[in-house]
């Protein structure tokens, strides 16, 4: 079966380079446009988890994506546990954390899909790069003053409603 002419171009380069990124967004011209998200395809296979990253232009993720992967290797790999780094965004911080499996099918979906159609192992799971907010401080952390509104929360389980189902 032939894939999904959408989901053609990402296996092509996961089959050329070994892993690609998909980025997802509003369509625009513009590189300084915030992406939603964009997603790494085809890491997993490398030894390293598939990544994504919330909230960062087209001109920006290229260079965050590669220096997370660099800075991650002189770290010695992940390792399951949430990882502060320093090194990729000039003097701020980012940090690692698994995607919990409540969100793992949304921005999972085209790495699960290329996975399926072209053979390759199941998705073994995501982490999430959190990069700091304009008050140099991490999302998590009580004493920052940013919102975040460009990045979820996807270490979390998705909020269950308040009747609980």
């Amino acid at each position: 079966m032939a894939l999904d002419p959408v989901l053609q171009p990402v296996a092509d380069r996961v089959a050329r380079d070994g892993w690609t990124k998909v980025m997802v967004g509003k369509p625009t011209s513009d590189p300084e446009a915030r992406l939603i998200f964009t997603t790494t395809v085809g890491l997993q296979e490398m030894g390293i988890p598939e990544l994504v990253v919330f909230g960062l232009s087209r001109a920006l993720i290229d260079g965050f994506i590669e220096g997370t992967l660099e800075v991650l290797a002189q770290a010695g790999g992940w390792k399951g546990e949430p990882l502060e780094l320093d090194g990729v965004v000039e003097d701020q911080p980012i940090a690692l954390r698994q995607v919990h499996g409540d969100h793992i099918n949304f921005v999972g979906s085209t790495n699960i899909l290329v996975r399926q159609e072209t053979g390759r192992a199941p998705l073994a799971g995501m982490v999430q790069v959190f990069w700091a907010g304009e008050d140099g401080r991490l999302p998590w952390d009580p004493q920052s003053t940013d919102k975040f509104p460009d990045q979820p929360r996807l270490d979390l389980p998705a909020p269950r409603p308040a009747n609980g189902q």
